[in-house]
């Protein structure tokens, strides 16, 4: 048997596709924005995405997308989705931030 797209394979009442839409409401996330979504755990809140980074860290997306390129904050890659935590994000920016070597011009000012 072939199946194709006009097929039909369920047939339900009309009170019976609500209460499945009803369901799926309930029981389904309200967060239309997958990349703002985030969890708290030991490591610090759950970052999603790269517009949630930028939101944590209040730049831009391009600032976002050149800090995690360049190796500045750790992450994970699950899917085409880029993961964060926040204290790794901050503590690595703040090792970043004071690891920097000052310029012998500034050093005698």
């Amino acid at each position: 048997m072939r199946i194709t797209d006009d097929k039909m394979i369920v047939q339900l009442t009309v009170q019976q596709l609500k209460e499945i839409i009803a369901e799926v409401i309930t029981t389904s996330s309200t967060n239309t924005f997958p990349e703002y979504e985030s969890t708290v755990t030991e490591r610090g809140t759950k970052i999603i995405g790269l517009r949630g980074l930028s939101k944590h860290l209040g730049c831009g997306l391009n600032s976002a997308q050149k800090l995690k390129d360049a190796g500045k904050i750790p992450y994970f890659q699950i899917g085409n989705r880029f993961h964060f935590y926040s204290n790794e994000v901050d503590a690595a920016l703040q090792f970043s931030l004071t690891s920097q070597k000052v310029s012998p011009s500034y050093a005698n000012s």
